[in-house]
């Protein structure tokens, strides 16, 4: 196949075979560069639609070059025609810290499913994203990471409660918006979901076993996927997300809490403050 240019009018027209063998070639390019400037990178690897074989005609390219000690480069972005290519470093180390940092591992787990290694002479990133797919959270990466859920639904009922009360259509809408992103992350631990996309997210979310009774219904209203003029709609849907997941929160760790003030929120009664 003769190379195209990649425009955005020659992409929006070519077959889904057409589109991965454009990106790959860009892909190939990119990789290309980033050894020819930074020759002492010992892996490059890309995330997202093209290492899923599924880019659209308007996606982008996520690479991440590694390096060893010393160092790190600082990432930088292009344009190869009209496809953006996206250059980040990761230190090994970085990658190896993930294993035990809360905010990333689900991230970083359900990434290393979908990750494709386009230059790995000495076989770390094999080695690493191999134990990546299996891994599984300690009990201290759920405690902290359900913790913070619990937190900050809590504190944003808050917010919500005053946004309806004082007729706020911002701040009901933008708490129930956040509220939701909490919630998710909340969905994400109880069910050890590891993270393909955020593409794909909500859909994980809204198929998980262990989740509030209302979910369904109530998440895609707070959250702002099934949009709706009414107000006192987003805010008796978001009330309910969060006295349901807190619940659900509260059930799983009751017994199993092992920082004593975690254990004291959640003997809190939940009615005391309005949920």
């Amino acid at each position: 196949m003769p190379k195209r240019t990649a425009t955005s009018s020659s992409l929006a027209g070519i077959t889904p075979s057409e589109l991965n063998q454009v990106f790959d070639e860009a892909t190939r390019r990119a990789v290309a560069l980033v050894r020819r400037e930074h020759p002492n990178v010992i892996g490059v690897m890309v995330h997202g639609s093209v290492a899923r074989g599924e880019p659209g005609p308007f996606s982008d390219i996520d690479l991440v070059a590694v390096t060893g000690r010393g160092r790190k480069p600082s990432e930088f972005s292009y344009f190869d025609g009209d496809i953006y290519v996206g250059v980040g470093f990761l230190q090994v180390r970085d990658l190896e810290r993930e294993f035990s940092d809360p905010k990333a591992f689900f991230w970083a787990r359900g990434s290393a499913k979908a990750t494709t290694v386009l230059y790995d002479p000495k076989g770390v990133l094999k080695r690493i994203l191999a134990r990546w797919k299996l891994e599984k959270p300690s009990q201290q990466i759920l405690e902290k990471s359900l913790w913070d859920m619990y937190h900050n639904i809590i504190e944003y009922s808050g917010k919500l409660r005053n946004g309806w009360r004082n007729r706020d259509e911002y701040m009901t809408r933008y708490a129930a918006q956040v509220i939701a992103q909490h919630v998710e992350r909340g969905i994400i631990v109880l069910n050890s979901i590891s993270i393909i996309s955020e593409n794909y997210v909500w859909h994980q979310v809204l198929k998980a076993k262990n989740r509030p009774s209302h979910l369904g219904i109530d998440y895609p209203i707070a959250r702002g996927i099934r949009a709706t003029k009414e107000t006192s709609k987003i805010y008796r849907s978001t009330m309910r997300l969060c006295s349901e997941t807190l619940r659900l929160i509260r059930d799983e760790l009751r017994e199993k809490a092992r920082h004593k003030r975690f254990r004291a929120l959640l003997a809190e009664p939940l009615e005391k403050h309005g949920l």
